[in-house]
Protein backbone atom coordinates (compact mmCIF):
# COMPACT_ATOMS: atom_id res chain seq x y z
CA UNK A 1 0.00 0.00 0.00
CA UNK A 2 1.32 3.43 -0.92
CA UNK A 3 0.28 6.95 0.36
CA UNK A 4 0.64 9.60 -2.16
CA UNK A 5 1.99 13.38 -0.74
CA UNK A 6 -0.07 16.43 -0.54
CA UNK A 7 1.05 19.39 -2.08
CA UNK A 8 -0.70 22.76 -0.86
CA UNK A 9 0.47 24.82 -2.90
CA UNK A 10 -0.98 23.02 -6.33
CA UNK A 11 -4.37 24.33 -4.92
CA UNK A 12 -2.89 28.11 -4.29
CA UNK A 13 -3.09 29.93 -7.25
CA UNK A 14 -0.86 32.87 -5.46
CA UNK A 15 2.16 30.40 -5.60
CA UNK A 16 1.83 28.90 -8.91
CA UNK A 17 3.85 30.08 -12.00
CA UNK A 18 1.28 30.12 -14.44
CA UNK A 19 1.19 32.57 -17.07
CA UNK A 20 -1.86 34.51 -18.03
CA UNK A 21 -2.45 33.29 -21.70
CA UNK A 22 -3.00 35.47 -24.49
CA UNK A 23 -6.19 34.31 -25.76
CA UNK A 24 -7.80 35.22 -22.23
CA UNK A 25 -5.83 38.58 -22.29
CA UNK A 26 -7.07 39.48 -25.91
CA UNK A 27 -10.49 38.38 -24.82
CA UNK A 28 -10.79 40.20 -21.75
CA UNK A 29 -9.54 43.52 -23.52
CA UNK A 30 -11.91 43.02 -26.57
CA UNK A 31 -14.76 42.57 -23.72
CA UNK A 32 -13.57 45.58 -21.88
CA UNK A 33 -13.52 47.83 -25.26
CA UNK A 34 -16.78 46.84 -26.43
CA UNK A 35 -18.49 48.17 -22.99
CA UNK A 36 -19.65 51.76 -23.06
CA UNK A 37 -19.59 54.06 -20.36
CA UNK A 38 -22.47 52.46 -18.52
CA UNK A 39 -22.53 51.43 -15.44
CA UNK A 40 -24.28 47.63 -16.67
CA UNK A 41 -22.09 45.61 -18.66
CA UNK A 42 -23.08 43.52 -21.80
CA UNK A 43 -21.27 40.54 -21.74
CA UNK A 44 -23.01 36.76 -22.45
CA UNK A 45 -23.13 34.21 -20.27
CA UNK A 46 -20.71 32.50 -21.81
CA UNK A 47 -18.39 35.65 -21.98
CA UNK A 48 -18.84 36.16 -17.67
CA UNK A 49 -17.83 31.99 -17.43
CA UNK A 50 -14.50 32.54 -20.17
CA UNK A 51 -13.49 35.60 -18.04
CA UNK A 52 -14.26 34.84 -14.66
CA UNK A 53 -10.60 32.91 -13.83
CA UNK A 54 -9.19 36.12 -15.28
CA UNK A 55 -10.34 37.92 -12.10
CA UNK A 56 -8.05 36.86 -10.01
CA UNK A 57 -5.36 35.48 -11.85
CA UNK A 58 -1.55 36.03 -10.39
CA UNK A 59 -0.23 37.50 -14.21
CA UNK A 60 -2.30 40.52 -14.37
CA UNK A 61 1.18 42.26 -12.74
CA UNK A 62 3.43 41.19 -15.59
CA UNK A 63 0.80 41.65 -18.72
CA UNK A 64 -0.03 44.99 -17.43
CA UNK A 65 3.49 46.03 -18.31
CA UNK A 66 3.22 45.96 -22.03
CA UNK A 67 -0.60 46.81 -22.04
CA UNK A 68 -1.50 50.10 -23.35
CA UNK A 69 -3.03 52.98 -21.14
CA UNK A 70 -6.45 53.03 -22.67
CA UNK A 71 -6.40 49.05 -22.32
CA UNK A 72 -5.51 49.34 -18.96
CA UNK A 73 -8.42 51.37 -17.93
CA UNK A 74 -10.71 49.62 -19.65
CA UNK A 75 -9.84 46.31 -17.74
CA UNK A 76 -9.96 48.21 -15.02
CA UNK A 77 -13.32 49.52 -15.42
CA UNK A 78 -14.57 46.31 -16.69
CA UNK A 79 -13.57 43.99 -13.50
CA UNK A 80 -14.69 46.53 -10.87
CA UNK A 81 -17.98 46.40 -12.84
CA UNK A 82 -18.22 42.86 -13.04
CA UNK A 83 -17.14 42.14 -9.80
CA UNK A 84 -20.66 43.88 -8.42
CA UNK A 85 -22.91 42.05 -11.23
CA UNK A 86 -21.08 38.77 -11.29
CA UNK A 87 -21.45 36.56 -8.63
CA UNK A 88 -18.27 34.45 -9.98
CA UNK A 89 -16.50 37.63 -10.31
CA UNK A 90 -16.08 37.96 -6.66
CA UNK A 91 -12.42 38.77 -6.28
CA UNK A 92 -12.05 40.61 -2.96
CA UNK A 93 -8.29 41.45 -2.02
CA UNK A 94 -7.18 38.93 -5.07
CA UNK A 95 -8.69 41.76 -7.78
CA UNK A 96 -6.96 42.49 -11.68
CA UNK A 97 -7.98 45.71 -9.98
CA UNK A 98 -5.49 46.04 -8.01
CA UNK A 99 -2.62 44.32 -9.97
CA UNK A 100 -3.34 46.57 -13.09
CA UNK A 101 -3.87 49.94 -10.48
CA UNK A 102 -0.39 49.09 -9.08
CA UNK A 103 1.24 48.90 -12.64
CA UNK A 104 -0.55 52.29 -13.70
CA UNK A 105 0.62 53.96 -10.59
CA UNK A 106 3.93 52.80 -11.46
CA UNK A 107 4.00 54.66 -14.46
CA UNK A 108 2.30 57.60 -13.35
CA UNK A 109 -0.75 57.17 -15.04
CA UNK A 110 -3.12 56.44 -12.05
CA UNK A 111 -5.33 59.53 -11.89
CA UNK A 112 -7.51 60.70 -9.34
CA UNK A 113 -10.52 60.65 -11.67
CA UNK A 114 -10.09 56.81 -12.28
CA UNK A 115 -9.69 56.23 -8.34
CA UNK A 116 -12.82 58.46 -7.64
CA UNK A 117 -14.56 55.94 -10.37
CA UNK A 118 -13.37 52.80 -8.89
CA UNK A 119 -14.82 53.94 -5.69
CA UNK A 120 -18.06 54.66 -6.27
CA UNK A 121 -18.22 51.65 -8.83
CA UNK A 122 -17.52 49.08 -6.37
CA UNK A 123 -18.97 47.55 -2.60
CA UNK A 124 -14.91 46.02 -2.60
CA UNK A 125 -13.23 47.57 0.08
CA UNK A 126 -9.89 46.89 -1.49
CA UNK A 127 -9.93 48.50 -4.49
CA UNK A 128 -8.22 50.27 -5.70
CA UNK A 129 -5.33 49.46 -3.36
CA UNK A 130 -5.34 46.06 -2.17
CA UNK A 131 -5.00 44.54 1.59
CA UNK A 132 -3.40 46.98 4.21
CA UNK A 133 -1.80 43.64 5.01
CA UNK A 134 -0.22 43.20 2.03
CA UNK A 135 1.42 46.43 1.91
CA UNK A 136 3.11 46.40 5.52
Amino acid sequence: MSVNSFDPQQFDPSQASIELGNALVEQAILAANAQDDGAQLRLTADEVAALAPAITHVGWSAVAQDLSTEDLVALIRLFTLGEGQFSSWQAGAKSAVIKIARVMKAREEMTSELTAWIKANTDNRFLPYGDLMDRL
